[in-house]
């Protein structure tokens, strides 16, 4: 599908290792560890099982769909109807990245999520690694060498998802950019701020109204205001407004043929 936005949302992963040597080495004292929990393994260790749990995962996506079509989670949200318009699909696989074995959501959107929105879909996703999608799947026997690997996606505690595409916030500040406009209104430069601090917080970007406003106060005079205002919102000191109002260079006279 063309003209769409695919990012990729990165958890933490965890996992089990069993395997008959352990279990003997268990039960002849040799080895201290939870028989029925195995050996605890982290996103490092399972980074050399990656091949094993994307080849696992690919076929536990595919019961019960369509041929070469994978589980899309998208097709069990129930939430809100903006959320479903916005996004096409959320395919779960992992990811290595820097050494580590993550999670990972690749969610394909037809344009950028409001904040709300965005905390909605993060709590509905992380809510499949729990009990949904993630429950069955920490179910299934993944064969690795001479033992068995059983792989959570869901983890207990506080933990930050990570974005894989490190342009996604930048291009998602450019996509939702509110325009504003200079000409014809109040020069107070407090006047200013004010509204495009009222467009940001309407359009739920209070991160970069806080972070505008912080800039504004350190500014050193009134134009240079205008201008870090104008990062923030699209007005007449925008580049890309520029860029879409620049006349265009005068040809020269050609010779008649």
């Amino acid at each position: 599908m063309e003209d769409t936005i695919k990012i990729e949302l990165l958890t933490p992963l965890t996992g089990n290792f069993t395997s008959r040597e352990l279990e003997r080495q268990w039960e002849e004292g040799e080895y201290e560890y939870d028989v029925y929990e195995g050996l605890p393994l982290e996103g490092t260790d399972l980074s050399q099982y990656e091949s094993e749990i994307k080849e696992a995962i690919e076929k536990y996506n595919a019961i019960g769909n369509e041929e070469g079509k994978p589980c899309n989670l998208m097709d069990y949200f129930d939430g809100s109807a903006a959320i479903k318009e916005k996004v096409i699909s959320a395919i779960p696989s992992v990811k290595q990245k820097e050494g580590v074995l993550y999670g990972c959501t690749t969610l394909e959107l037809t344009t950028f999520l409001e904040q709300p929105e965005t905390e909605e879909l993060y709590e509905y996703v992380t809510g499949q690694y729990s009990d949904g999608w993630g429950e069955g799947f920490e179910q299934q026997e993944i064969q690795v060498g001479d033992g068995e690997i059983y792989v959570h996606f869901w983890q207990s505690g506080d933990y930050e998802i990570q974005i894989s595409d490190p342009d996604y916030q930048q291009k998602e500040t450019e996509m939702r950019r509110p325009k504003m406009q200079l000409v014809g209104q109040d020069g107070n430069v407090f006047s200013i701020l004010a509204r495009a601090n009222k467009l940001l917080q309407a359009n739920g970007q209070r991160q970069e109204a806080k972070e505008m406003i912080a800039r504004v106060q350190k500014s050193e005079n009134y134009y240079q205001a205008l201008y870090i205002i104008s990062e923030y919102v699209e007005t007449e000191l925008s580049e890309d407004f520029q860029k879409a109002t620049k006349p265009p260079k005068k040809r020269g006279k050609e010779e008649c043929r």
